[in-house]
């Protein structure tokens, strides 16, 4: 519950009164996509996979994360490895230089690439 202030007029003069309102329980959430990657923390109700955590999580916020098994789990830096890997869909590159980003106007030959991440 919460207190609200409010101005009443009672016989032509305005008071102060309060007033109790009850309030909806307040959900902590983590939502991620399908590999666990955790992608974001709100109390709003978006569509999406989520879990229900507790306040000191939720204001942690960490992105060193990942969900297994309906839990969060704490990622070991060290043993992640990322790599970019010639693919059919991801950003589109000169095929002679890969620090090169293009778009669909350029000339010469083009390469997708996309960052692959693996977790030991």
């Amino acid at each position: 519950m919460i207190e609200i202030l409010k101005v009443v007029v009672i016989d032509g003069i305005e008071q102060l009164v309060t007033e109790l309102v009850e309030t909806a329980p307040v959900q902590f959430r983590v939502y991620y996509d399908d590999s666990g990657k955790v992608l974001f923390y709100t109390c709003d109700k978006p569509e999406g996979n989520y879990l229900i955590i507790d306040n000191t999580t939720f204001a942690e916020k960490r992105f060193d994360v990942k969900v297994v098994d309906g839990k969060l789990v704490r990622l070991v830096p060290g043993l992640i490895i990322s790599k970019l890997l010639p693919c059919d869909s991801g950003k589109e590159c000169a095929k002679q230089d890969i620090s090169i980003v293009v778009d669909k106007k350029f000339k010469g030959e083009i390469q997708n690439w996309k960052m692959v991440t693996y977790e030991l």
